[in-house]
């Protein structure tokens, strides 16, 4: 699921062992026992922030001290050409088209922007010259678009002229329309170019290959965890209703995906992808937990835009069985706002079902709503934050329903000597249904299931979860072709209900990644 439109936080919590039974046909008077909670969108949130890496959107650059003099010198320079008498042009429409013509040249759309209105009015200019004005003004502006129509009609008038072929290629693929820019490039490479630019051209038909090639990802880390089986932190007792002790698991977490694009006329796209999540532990495989996901999905995107929809199975395998089966749809829109800003939201839809007829009534409807906004301060550095829902409907198990309010964002940041972190932090509180639409008020099962998890009779359950968040890692240094972070996640849950109350969880650990 993208974007980091959910980050981490909720850790395996208990589950009354009542989801597991169907709540009209139980007597009034049962107990409720206390067994091991299976939530797959919290285990999802889980791993998710267990193997975030920064948005790969953020650029990463690093300028040289000759670079920097260079840029300078090219600044001075393009300040001495700006210099100009106007009525001198005016008067001579020869020179005029030549230091219109070399502003062009050098990109510098200021003075093309002030020249241009008074070219124009010329008794003797150049209509192609104006044109290719208005398109490079176009593209300045970000609107590839109306720069694109410009060259059409440029080409349709002069189908050799390259320069503008040219253009249009690299307007079409800052426009995301890949397979118009292909087309053009293509025939680009059929004709005699000067060195410099056929390399333009071949560099920009590999980027083009390249996105519709496989792209993989895989990482790995060994986890701990001093809870396996998500205990409460203090005793809780009830007669002979005592709460468990808490067990510790060690293991390792490796992640994997695979993903293909298929680029389609009008800025649309196709996607196909997979990815597996497996957590095993050597020394507590009752708890081996897999996660397997399939998708594949439609979408437009251009310079600003990109909306898709994607529909994903997700088939989950708990101690080495079979144990549920996820299937949803995820609509997804982000936009540009700014330059620096982009604003995205997620919406997913599912439904999961469960493979052991005892399960039955935990069928679960998920709906997400999340908003999140990424910003980049400049090349070394970038913010993100995000608001989001999730609701979690089990429509035969009320007592297990719940929504989910969360808040979070990141900071990532780029040092000297190539070091790099990434520090996260996020806030959720989570609404569970009223105990009441299961029990009947004053039942013995009413009082007995808020005597167990140590509740006020009459109160609904209420967590709330702080997580935060550091990875370190040093961007030229790699381990057998993997790039290792250092991960520390610390998460804390305060709960209304004792049994519940008082979750703290840390970890530290390497996470090896790897991208091809």
């Amino acid at each position: 699921m993208n974007n980091q439109y959910m980050r981490k936080p909720l850790a395996t919590s208990i589950l009354l062992a009542i989801m597991a039974f169907s709540l009209p046909v139980m007597a009034e008077d049962s107990i409720p026992q206390i067994g091991p909670e299976l939530d797959q969108a919290a285990e999802l949130l889980k791993r998710e922030n267990q193997t975030a890496v920064s948005n790969p959107t953020a650029p990463s650059t690093t300028i040289s001290d000759n670079e920097a003099q260079r840029a300078i010198v090219s600044r001075q320079q393009l300040a001495a050409a700006a210099s100009y008498n106007l009525d001198a042009l005016k008067a001579n429409p020869v020179m005029f088209s030549k230091f219109l013509n070399t502003a062009l040249a050098a990109q510098d759309m200021e003075t093309v922007k002030q020249l241009l209105p008074h070219y124009k009015v010329l008794e003797n200019n150049d209509p192609m010259l104006i044109k290719f004005a208005d398109a490079l003004i176009y593209r300045s502006e970000a609107k590839n678009k109306q720069a694109i129509e410009i060259y059409r009609e440029m080409l349709a008038a002069d189908p050799d002229f390259h320069p503008v072929r040219l253009n249009m290629a690299i307007a079409l693929l800052a426009d995301k329309q890949y397979v118009a820019a292909k087309e053009q490039l293509t025939k680009l490479q059929a004709v005699e170019l000067p060195a410099p630019v056929m390399s333009t051209v071949r560099n920009s038909l590999a980027r083009i290959n390249n996105l519709e090639q496989w792209q993989f990802n895989a990482s790995a880390s060994y986890v701990r965890d001093n809870n396996i089986n998500d205990a409460p932190s203090k005793s809780i007792s009830n007669g002979d209703l005592n709460s468990v002790e808490q067990q510790s698991a060690n293991g390792i977490q490796v992640s994997g995906s695979a993903n293909k694009r298929f680029n389609l006329p009008n800025n649309f796209y196709a996607t196909v992808g997979g990815n597996a999540s497996l957590k095993g532990y050597w020394d507590q495989t009752d708890y081996n937990d897999y996660l397997l996901t399939a998708s594949t999905g439609v979408g437009y995107d251009d310079a600003k835009n990109d909306v898709s929809l994607t529909p994903f199975v997700t088939k989950r395998y708990y101690d080495e069985e079979a144990y549920s089966l996820r299937k949803g749809v995820t609509v997804s829109g982000s936009r540009w706002v700014k330059p620096k800003l982009k604003l995205s939201a997620t919406t997913i839809f599912s439904n999961e079902t469960f493979e052991d007829d005892s399960n039955a009534n935990r069928e679960t409807d998920g709906r997400f709503l999340g908003i999140n906004a990424f910003y980049i301060k400049d090349a070394k550095e970038y913010f993100y934050g995000g608001l989001g829902n999730y609701q979690n409907d089990v429509p035969k198990s009320s007592i297990i329903s719940y929504d989910r309010n969360s808040i979070n964002g990141g900071w990532g940041r780029e040092w000297k000597k190539g070091i790099s972190t990434l520090t996260t932090a996020g806030y959720g509180i989570k609404k569970y249904d009223d105990p009441a639409d299961a029990y009947a008020p004053g039942s013995q099962g009413y009082n007995g299931y808020y005597s167990v998890v140590g509740g006020k009779p009459g109160s609904t359950r209420e967590d709330k979860t702080v997580s935060l968040g550091l990875q370190v890692w040093k961007r030229d240094f790699t381990l057998l072709g993997l790039t290792p972070r250092l991960v520390f996640d610390y998460e804390t849950t305060s709960s209304n209900f004792a049994y519940y109350d008082d979750r703290d969880e840390k970890s530290a650990t390497v996470l090896l990644t790897k991208s091809f």
